[in-house]
């Protein structure tokens, strides 16, 4: 993959992998560096992965968030929304808010489907688990989501909609929950309940939603360096 392609193709993904690695770490400043390495080190192997191979990069992403604080898993389970600032996006501090008694494991799937948009096979290579265990996550995350939305638990509701039903089933496919989006931006929702408008508009924004205009300028400053100091190294070690 050359500057070029490798520009392209990280530019266009940078919101996804900061909302990702945001979700793991619930810090804005950790989330900055956090995918400043893992850009950084993307670049150094661009080229082992293809201009389409996002799995590579969450993994990475993954690595980085797991070795950037002691007690990982601690951190996610106990006060992380300590760390949300004021100028966080809201509706990530929103997911953020609702996923926060859920395990990691839980928040990283919902992340990964929802926001992220990756397939399930994709899904289950980054986190290391059986396609059916992640429908399996799936399931649960998206019912316990739409109950604390929801606090009547109308969950007998969906099932009306067989989109819906595959839907908190953890079964259904991309095609399908886009859809589903299209259905919530666009058509007239008297008919749907509460819960399920209010679950998917906060999906809908947080997909449109960008990071940070600081932390966008900031990366594409480290990205014009590395890529500078990378060139450097390569241009003197012809000489040496």
């Amino acid at each position: 993959m050359d500057k070029s392609h490798f520009n392209t193709f990280i530019f266009s993904s940078a919101d996804k992998i900061y909302y990702y690695v945001y979700c793991l770490l619930r810090n804005q400043e950790e989330t900055r560096e956090v995918v400043s390495l893992t850009i950084e080190e993307c670049w150094k192997e661009r080229k082992k992965f293809s201009h389409t191979d996002m799995i590579y990069v969450f993994k990475i992403a993954r690595k980085l968030a797991r070795l950037k604080t002691s007690g990982f898993e601690k951190r996610m389970s106990l006060g992380y929304t300590n760390n949300l600032l004021a100028d966080t996006n809201p509706v990530l501090t929103h997911f953020c808010s609702l996923t926060q008694d859920l395990s990691p494991l839980q928040a990283e799937v919902m992340c990964l489907r929802s926001m992220v948009r990756l397939r399930m096979d994709d899904i289950s290579v980054v986190v290391g688990l059986g396609i059916n265990n992640v429908q399996s996550v799936l399931s649960v995350v998206r019912k316990v989501l739409r109950a604390r939305i929801d606090l009547n638990g109308t969950m007998a509701d969906f099932k009306n909609n067989e989109v819906l039903f595959k839907y908190y089933s953890g079964k259904s496919t991309l095609k399908e929950e886009e859809q589903l989006r299209l259905y919530f931006s666009r058509m007239d929702l008297s008919d749907v309940t509460d819960a399920d408008r209010e679950l998917f508009q906060l999906f809908l924004k947080m997909g449109n939603e960008p990071m940070p205009s600081n932390c966008s300028e900031q990366l594409l400053l480290e990205i014009k360096e590395i890529q500078k100091r990378n060139w450097r190294s390569s241009f003197f070690g012809i000489f040496k």
